[in-house]
Formats: structure tokens, sequence, C-alpha cells
């Protein structure tokens, strides 16, 4: 009966688990919480990258429309300028309308 109760050994000795058992839960906490924790960093980071590119680029797309804007209102003071010279305001605009009724 000796031989029998050598061969059932307890696999948590004292209460405490070891060796191979620790490697196993190890493991187990490495599938369970630091692969999803990897790629929730990873998504994280690459969303963050990819705003920070979106916002250089609409930081780019604000000043060409402002280049923009400053054109069109140089174009119509252009425009006043030369009416103004010619004799012909926006009143003559508005008589044109008149003659075509």
């Amino acid at each position: 009966m000796h031989a029998l109760h050598d061969a059932v050994a307890p696999a948590f000795l004292g209460g405490v688990p070891g060796g191979m058992e620790l490697l196993v839960v190890l493991l187990v906490a490495v599938v369970l919480f630091g692969i999803p924790v990897l790629l929730l960093l990873g998504g994280g980071g690459y969303l963050l990258a990819r705003g920070a590119q979106e916002d250089e680029r609409i930081a780019e797309l604000e000043s060409e429309v402002e280049a923009l804007r400053d054109q069109l209102s140089e174009s119509d003071r252009d425009a006043a300028e030369h009416d103004d010279a010619t004799g012909r305001g926006d009143d003559a605009d508005e008589n044109d309308g008149d003659r075509e009724r």
C-alpha cells in the first residue's frame, strides 16, 4: 500500500502550485490578457497616428482655402476698381436687367 500512496502525489503541494502549473497559469494569463491589450494598444497607436496625419492634411487644406479666399477678394477689389474707373458701378448692372424685361 505504501507504493500506491507514492504514485498518487498531489499536484499542489501545500496548496501552492509549482513548476509546470505556474507556467500554465502564466501562459493562460498572457493569452487572456496580454494579447488583447497589445492589440488594443497597437490599434490605438494606429488611430492616433492616422488622426495626426489627418490633422496635418486639414491644416494644409485650410491654408489653401484661405489663399483662395484672398485671391477671390483681390479679384473682387480689382473688378470694383475697374468698374469705378470706367464709370460703371452696381447701378449699371441693375439697369441692364430693366432693359431685358
